[in-house]
C-alpha cells in the first residue's frame, strides 16, 4: 500500500509540474518546514510566501498561522506533505519516514544543523542559498553577530556567576530537572551572557540532574526557561518556594531565581539575541547595548 501511495504521489507531482529538484536547482518556491526556527529564518529572509506547510509547533511569525500543518518530527503527516507538492523540506532532527519520502520522490531535503549558537549562522547562510536570498542572508548574519559581539563587550571583565538553567522539570517540586550542557545553544547562551554553566562540563547535551546534584553545584543564579508560564505572580512565588525547600542554594539565599517566559526561549533563531540580552541583564543587573531586531 505504501509503495502504491508513493508511486501515485510521484505521478501527482509530475502532473502538477512539481518535479523535485536537487541542491543545484533554482531557488525553492514551495517549502515545508518541520523546524520552527527555520520557519522564522525563511521569513526573516523575506521568503515567507514560499512556505506552504509548517509543523504543529510553529507559532512565529503570526503570518504563518494559516499555513497547513504537517505534524511534527515524530508524527509527520506524509499524505499532507505530498499533497502540498514541496520542492524543499526543512527538517530539524531526524525522521526516517520524512527522509525516505524525500529520497523516494526526489524532494530536496535540508537538515537544519542548529544545535549550537554558531549553527544559527550556518542555517541562515544555507537557507539563504536555497531560497536565492544570499544578500538578505548576509545582512541577517551580520546583524546577529553584531548583537552577540555587543553583549560580549558589555560583560567583558565582569565576574561570571555560576548559572543553572532548567529546560523542564516537575511543576510541583524540584524533580526530573532537565538542564543544558556541552554542545547546546543554551550552554552557549550562558557563556555569551557572561555566566558559567554549572553543568556545562557534562557530555550529554540535555541531562537530568537531581536536587542533590544541584545543591552540590551551588548555582548563584537560577534561570527557569518556562515559555508556558504566564504573569501569575502567585505561581512564581510557589515555584521559588520549591527551590527554597531544596536546601541552602546560593541563588535561593540571594533571591536570584528568574523566569524567562518568552515564546522563543527554546527556539534558536536570529531572534535569540533578544533572549541572550535578557539573560545578560538578569546575570549582571544592567542593560546591554544592542541594535534593533533584524
Amino acid at each position: 500500500m505504501k509503495s502504491i501511495l508513493l508511486t501515485a504521489a510521484a505521478a501527482i507531482l509530475a502532473l502538477a509540474g512539481g518535479d523535485p529538484q536537487p541542491h543545484a536547482a533554482p531557488p525553492a518556491q514551495r517549502i515545508i518546514t518541520i523546524a520552527p526556527n527555520s520557519a522564522e529564518i525563511i521569513c526573516a529572509l523575506d521568503a515567507c510566501d514560499r512556505i506552504v506547510g509548517v509543523d504543529k509547533f510553529c507559532t512565529y511569525p503570526p503570518s504563518l498561522a494559516d499555513r497547513p500543518r504537517v505534524g511534527g518530527l515524530f508524527d509527520p503527516d506524509l499524505e499532507k506533505i505530498v499533497s502540498l507538492r514541496p520542492d524543499l523540506i526543512v527538517l530539524r532532527g531526524h525522521s526516517e519516514s520524512v527522509e525516505k519520502l524525500c529520497r523516494d520522490l526526489k524532494i530536496n531535503l535540508y537538515l537544519d544543523p542548529t544545535e549550537k549558537l554558531a549553527d544559527i549562522k550556518t542555517c541562515i547562510t544555507d537557507l539563504a542559498r536555497l531560497t536565492g536570498k544570499e544578500a538578505r542572508g548576509r545582512q541577517l548574519v551580520d546583524d546577529f553577530q553584531a548583537r552577540l559581539a555587543a553583549i560580549r563587550a558589555s560583560v567583558a571583565g565582569k565576574p561570571r556567576p555560576r548559572v543553572l538553567l532548567t529546560v523542564s522539570r516537575r511543576p510541583d517540586r524540584i524533580a526530573s530537572v532537565t538542564t543544558a550542557a556541552k554542545g547546546t545553544f543554551l550552554d552557549d547562551m550562558i557563556e555569551v551572557a557572561g555566566g558559567v554553566n554549572v553543568f556545562g562540563h557534562l557530555e550529554m547535551a540535555y541531562p537530568q540532574v537531581s536536587a542533590e546534584g544541584i545543591l552540590t553545584a551551588r548555582p548563584e543564579v537560577i534561570l527557569e526557561l518556562m515559555p508556558e508560564l504566564n504573569a501569575n505572580d502567585k505561581l512564581r512565588e510557589e515555584l521559588r518556594a520549591q527551590w527554597a525547600a531544596v536546601g541552602p542554594i546560593p541563588a535561593v539565599k540571594t533571591g536570584r531565581i528568574h523566569f524567562l517566559t518568552d515564546a522563543n526561549v527554546l527556539i534558536p533563531s536570529p531572534r535569540y539575541a533578544e533572549i541572550i540580552e535578557k539573560a545578560t541583564r538578569l546575570l549582571h543587573g544592567q542593560p546591554t547595548s544592542s541594535s534593533a531586531p533584524p
